[in-house]
């Protein structure tokens, strides 16, 4: 008799246990859809289905951090953000990762926030290093510009002197000596003019254009001395 209860309360048990940890594999039992937020942000991270709970028929475990809802709409250039109920979805702007320019000065930088920029950042690049803001777009502080070109045209002309006064020095050697070449005797006369008309380039008032330099005996020399001299135009 004893080993009838026994084996009867044994059945009853593997009967029990049969039917609550397979309940979820049922015919017509659907794991309810949850979605996945960023515990600080809420923001949608993904979807998945809820896990049986083995013990509990019916019974579905929910995720921290996620919700019963359907996924969202996910548009372009928008982030998909859960309510405080976890019932519905906001649509919140969304740069992250884009380059991003401060209006004080330009400054580059790449976005990491959710939401519209704030005011002082704009999705606009600058177009050169004189831009200012107006508040709606760049725009070229010409002063600024014109300053600088000056500014530059003026190391520039003193580069260049210098340099014609180096190789009339080497020509002027040859000469002095009586060793030059009719060749020599000719690009010395050129470089002497060459630095006659760069010290006649007056800088003081506006900014010098491509047409305004003097053409140099060797174009391509006097180039190479103004990179090495690390010189470089503005733009």
């Amino acid at each position: 008799m004893t080993d009838q209860i026994i084996q009867g309360a044994v059945a009853a048990v593997q009967s029990y246990l049969a039917a609550t940890t397979t309940w979820w594999q049922q015919a017509g039992v659907v794991a309810p859809l949850v979605c996945n937020v960023d515990p600080a942000s809420g923001e949608f991270l993904g979807a998945c289905a809820a896990d049986p709970s083995p013990l509990e028929p019916g019974v579905w475990l929910i995720p921290a951090h996620s919700y019963r809802i359907q996924p969202p709409e996910l548009k372009t250039g928008f982030a998909a953000i859960a309510t405080q109920d976890g019932k519905h979805w906001d649509q919140v702007v969304d740069h992250r990762g884009a380059t991003v320019y401060r209006t004080a000065d330009g400054e580059a930088q790449v976005w990491i926030m959710l939401g519209e920029l704030p005011g002082d950042f704009t999705l606009q690049a600058p177009t050169s290093d004189f831009d200012t803001w107006n508040g709606s777009a760049w725009v070229v502080n010409q002063l600024a510009r014109g300053k600088a070109l000056r500014q530059s045209g003026a190391h520039k002309q003193a580069l260049l002197v210098r340099y014609a006064t180096l190789r009339i020095s080497s020509l002027q050697d040859a000469v002095a000596l009586e060793m030059a070449t009719d060749a020599e005797v000719t690009a010395l006369t050129a470089w002497k003019r060459y630095r006659i008309e760069l010290n006649r380039l007056d800088l003081s008032a506006a900014a010098p254009t491509a047409d305004s330099w003097p053409a140099s005996p060797d174009e391509a020399a006097a180039a190479d001395w103004l990179t090495s001299q690390g010189f470089e135009e503005v733009a």
